[in-house]
C-alpha cells in the first residue's frame, strides 16, 4: 500500500528587514578580502538582512491563514520605531551587528513569543522561547579557523556607529536552504499602526 504524502510544510520566521546596506559595506568589503580558504567566510546577502522577532519553525501550508490572523492582530497593537545599529561581535560560527536596547522592539518580540507561547498552528516544534531577548543582524558565517582573522576586523569596527532605520512592518520569512546557504523570502507583511 502506497504511503500517504505529508502535507507540505514551510520554515518561517518573523523578521524585521535591515535596510543599511550601504553603510555596513566597508566590513563586508573586508570580509570578503581574508583570503583564506580554511576561514570559510559566508557574507549573508544583502536582501537576505534582517533582525528575527521570532523562529516559527516548521508550519502546515494549510495553516498560514490563521498565523497570519494572528500576526496582523499583533501588527495592529505596535506602532513605527527607529532602530539605531552601532558595533559589531562574535557568537559561535556567526558575526553580526549590534542594535541597541530598544524596549519596542523588546515589547513586540515578547508579544510574538506569547502569541505563539505554546506550539505554531500545524507544527511540531516547541516554539517557546524563554531566552532574554538579543537583536542583531548576521552579517557572515565562518569556520573556527576565521576566529584570529575576525578578531581584527572586530577590532576595527566594534564602535562603529552604522546608523538608525525607521521599522514601519514586519515580515513573515520563508527560509529554504539552497546551495550555497540559505534562501530568506517573504510570505506576508504587517504593517506596524501609527497612532496619527
Amino acid at each position: 500500500m502506497p504511503k500517504t504524502p505529508k502535507p507540505p510544510k514551510l520554515r518561517c520566521f518573523i523578521g524585521v528587514k535591515f535596510s543599511l546596506q550601504g553603510e555596513i559595506r566597508p566590513l563586508t568589503e573586508a570580509l570578503s578580502q581574508i583570503d583564506d580558504e580554511a576561514a570559510r567566510i559566508r557574507i549573508v546577502h544583502a536582501k537576505n538582512l534582517h533582525i528575527t522577532l521570532k523562529f516559527l519553525g516548521s508550519v502546515l501550508e494549510s495553516q498560514l491563514d490563521e498565523i497570519e490572523a494572528r500576526l496582523k492582530q499583533l501588527a495592529s497593537r505596535h506602532e513605527p520605531l527607529a532602530l539605531h545599529c552601532r558595533g559589531i561581535g562574535l557568537f559561535k560560527n556567526s558575526l553580526w551587528l549590534g542594535i541597541s536596547p530598544n524596549d519596542r522592539l523588546c515589547t513586540i518580540a515578547a508579544d510574538l513569543n506569547q502569541a505563539f507561547s505554546t506550539q505554531v498552528p500545524g507544527s511540531n516544534d516547541r516554539t517557546a522561547n524563554t531566552k532574554p531577548y538579543v537583536p542583531h543582524v548576521t552579517v557572515a558565517r565562518f569556520s573556527r579557523e576565521a576566529k584570529p582573522q575576525l578578531l581584527i576586523v572586530k577590532r576595527q569596527y566594534e564602535d562603529t556607529h552604522w546608523g538608525d532605520f525607521q521599522v514601519k512592518q514586519f515580515h513573515m520569512y520563508r527560509s529554504q536552504t539552497v546551495e550555497g546557504g540559505a534562501r530568506y523570502s517573504i510570505i506576508d507583511s504587517y504593517s506596524l499602526v501609527d497612532p496619527d
